[in-house]
């Protein structure tokens, strides 16, 4: 995981960097870019955090629906979903299976990869709906 989250930020942070399209400076382009330069590593910062605390919450969120280290829990919401959707017999290739085995065993490498880039997303995109940076001085990463 370290390595994958390394090189999420690396990549997140190298597009940080705006170029004018004519490559003509002047200072109003300055100014344009140096304010996408402040929302970009707003928008990195919160995506990397934003993933980095699904990652860590996973585990809880499975337990606290019922996937145990034991087992399904017992009237628990993962045991009314295997005993309604499943009727008690659970194939070994269902995302019932898998989210149990999450439980049991711990998230894989591809699951923490999955779940990292989709809180990224889902905090980006919660970011850019409701705290958007593109009012200049009003942006986040400029209040002090």
């Amino acid at each position: 995981m370290n390595k994958t989250l390394t090189i999420c930020i690396v990549l997140l942070l190298s597009g940080s960097t705006t170029t004018s399209p004519t490559g003509v400076s002047s200072e109003k382009s300055e100014s344009s870019a140096q304010e996408n330069d402040w929302c970009i590593k707003d928008y990195a910062t919160v995506g990397v955090v934003g993933g980095a605390l699904v990652v860590v919450a996973a585990p809880f969120a499975l337990s606290w629906v019922g996937f145990t280290a034991g087992g399904v829990a017992a009237g628990s919401a993962a045991a009314s979903i295997q005993s309604i959707v499943y009727g008690g017999t659970v194939a070994s290739s269902s995302a019932f299976a898998a989210l149990q085995s999450a439980g049991a065993a711990g998230l894989g490498f591809k699951a923490t990869t999955g779940l990292f880039t989709a809180g990224v997303g889902a905090v980006t995109w919660l970011k850019s709906r409701f705290a958007p940076c593109d009012e200049g001085p009003e942006c986040s990463s400029k209040k002090e």
